[in-house]
């Protein structure tokens, strides 16, 4: 074999542009692997075969204040800063996301249950209204439910569903990412000191 084989140099160069690839793709892998378990733990409350949905685990803490602008399913405009309530329970959710869909009655269960407490509901989706308002009407739900085209970066998340919980003060309290169950003894206690 001649010192100067092109050919030998090519096969070289091809074959070490294969195993950075190769590598490459392997540490994109693992990336995303370590990623999903990060989210597993952050999404404990997801449901698990047999097990049903669990209570999120209520934090305390303060966040941000926010404005926006949310459309009904009449097609009237509002915006958060215009509710009056002591606080808000803001759900983003679709039409096309299971968990949502199963979270969704304990949601409404919760609803009726503080019903004449200082607290609003505001379910939303960013999916257009001729797609929410069949849907909406086809399960049945009496949830206060709006679309949103935009969202503002503090009720922004990795996914849906996600649950934002706002003070007086319009500060974001809580913050959950993931389908729960809301409508249990803890939520109530959580809600009842928020409403103090």
């Amino acid at each position: 074999m001649s010192f100067f084989n092109k050919h030998f140099y090519v096969g070289m160069l091809a074959g070490a542009a294969t195993l950075a690839v190769v590598g490459i793709v392997g540490l994109l892998l693992v990336a995303v692997w370590i990623q999903n378990l990060a989210m597993g733990s952050a999404l404990g409350s997801l449901p698990v075969a047999g097990g049903g949905l669990q209570a999120p685990p209520f934090p305390t803490g303060a966040a941000t204040a926010m404005t926006w602008r949310l459309r009904d399913l009449d097609g009237n405009e509002t915006d958060l800063a215009d509710i009056p309530e002591k606080v808000v329970f803001v759900n983003r959710w679709a039409t096309w996301c299971a968990p949502c869909i199963e979270e969704m009655p304990s949601i409404e269960s919760l609803a009726w249950d503080l019903q004449d407490e200082d607290i609003a509901f505001l379910i939303v989706s960013n999916e257009p209204l001729e797609t929410v308002v069949p849907f909406v009407e086809d399960k049945g739900w009496r949830l206060p439910i709006y679309t949103a085209q935009k969202v503002p970066p503090v009720f922004q998340s990795n996914g849906i569903p996600s649950t934002f919980v706002l003070d007086e003060t319009r500060r974001v309290v809580f913050a959950h990412v993931g389908s729960a169950r809301w409508d249990t003894a803890s939520s109530h206690e959580y809600f009842g000191d928020l409403l103090r």
